[in-house]
């Protein structure tokens, strides 16, 4: 979904007239498991933009996030949080930190934009994809910002992809 449909969304909720709290998680770290196959077949993973670097999160922190909201709503009522990782990271960054785990290592292929575009139409909606290359290839200051949200909310900083790798390592192995 493009950032104008969410964030539509977004406006929605907020003039509902009924308490809320939006969670807006970027990049997920889990979207590595579209290249699990890749790593496990042929020891590869291609992908566009190898070194353009975003803050993936881990979905363990976003459910944590939302599960604190969910306890103590009234604490969170009227927020937004903006859930990122720790660092950015880069296709190349995270394809060695799967290398790490996968016990063999693990070749990034760089693929242009449009041969990109050519592999997610195979398995998401054209308008989810139509958005997708110019957020990895030209993210804003905004998609590439680490927030602080995850630390405001759960008291401890997020976890690193790595983290991620290490405890899914069996997916690409």
């Amino acid at each position: 979904m493009s950032h104008d449909v969410l964030r539509a969304f977004e406006t929605a909720v907020r003039e509902s007239g009924l308490d809320w709290t939006v969670l807006r998680p970027d990049g997920f770290a889990s979207n590595a498991f579209l290249r699990a196959d890749q790593v496990r077949s042929a020891g590869t993973v291609a992908a566009p933009f190898a070194d353009v670097a975003l803050p993936v999160v881990d979905p363990m922190d976003i459910a944590g996030v939302a599960a604190e909201v969910l306890r103590e709503p009234a604490a969170h009522v009227g927020r937004t949080y903006v859930l990122t990782g720790p660092v950015t990271m880069s296709q190349r960054e995270r394809v060695r930190a799967l290398a790490g785990v996968a016990g063999d290592p693990v070749t990034l292929v760089a693929l242009s934009a449009s041969e990109a575009r050519a592999r997610l139409v195979r398995f998401l909606p054209e308008d989810a994809v139509d958005g997708t290359p110019s957020v990895m290839g030209e993210p804003s200051a905004e998609e590439q910002r680490v927030s602080p949200d995850v630390e405001r909310v759960l008291g401890r900083a997020p976890r690193p992809f790595a983290g991620w790798a290490e405890r899914n390592a069996p997916a690409f192995a």
